[in-house]
C-alpha cells in the first residue's frame, strides 16, 4: 500500500478504481477490486482490498469534507465501493459531496463521452493503452504498471476537474460545455 495522508484542508481530491472480473449485466456482481487511487495537490494515496486498506480509506473519505470528484464514479466506482465496504468491513461508504464529471457533462450535453476522449479533445492528452482482461495478471505480477495507470486516469480527471473550477470549457470533439459546480 502506498499511502500519503489526506489533508482534510484540501477542497476535492480525485477518485478512481482498478478492478477485474464482472460483466455488465450483472453489476456490481462478479466484479472484485484490486486499488483505489486517490489524488489530491499533493499527491497519490493508493488503497487495496485488503480489511486494514479498505477501512483506512473508508475513514479518510468519511472525513473529508470537500469534493470527491470521478469519472463516471456514479454508475461505476462508487457503488462498487459500496458493495465492497459493505461485504468486507460490514459497514458503510460515507462520502459527503460527490461531482461525477461524465454524469455533469450528460446531463448538460445529453451526451456520454469517454475520459479518453474528453482529456484528448481538452488537454491533448491520454489514457495509456490498456486491456482491462489482464488486470489481474498485472497486479500479480506487476502492479506498479496498473498503479501507474491508475495514476494517469487521476491525472486526467484532476485537470478536468480543474477546468472545471476555473470556468473553462471542456471539450467534446464537435461541441463544448462548460459545467456548473
Amino acid at each position: 500500500m502506498y499511502y500519503v495522508p489526506i489533508v482534510k484542508t484540501n477542497n476535492f481530491l480525485v477518485l478512481d478504481i482498478e478492478t477485474f472480473g464482472g460483466s455488465f449485466s450483472t453489476f456490481p456482481q462478479g466484479f472484485e477490486l484490486l486499488l483505489v487511487g486517490i489524488r489530491t495537490c499533493f499527491g497519490y494515496t493508493m488503497y487495496t482490498s485488503e480489511p486494514a486498506s479498505l477501512e483506512l480509506m473508508r475513514s479518510d473519505l468519511a472525513d473529508f469534507n470537500g469534493q470527491i470528484v470521478t469519472f463516471n464514479g456514479a454508475r461505476f466506482d462508487i457503488p462498487l465501493l459500496e458493495k465492497f465496504v459493505e461485504e468486507i468491513l460490514g459497514d458503510t461508504l460515507k462520502i459527503n459531496f460527490h461531482y461525477d464529471l461524465l454524469a455533469e457533462i450528460h446531463k448538460a450535453t445529453g451526451r456520454r463521452i469517454s475520459l479518453d476522449n474528453l482529456s484528448n479533445y481538452t488537454i491533448g492528452a491520454q489514457k495509456l493503452p490498456w486491456d482491462h482482461r489482464k488486470n489481474l495478471r498485472v497486479w500479480r505480477e506487476a502492479p506498479e504498471e496498473i498503479i501507474a495507470y491508475n495514476k494517469i486516469d487521476l491525472d486526467l480527471t484532476y485537470d478536468l476537474y480543474l477546468r472545471v473550477l476555473n470556468g473553462q470549457h471542456l471539450f467534446l470533439g464537435d461541441t463544448s460545455v462548460v459545467l456548473s459546480l
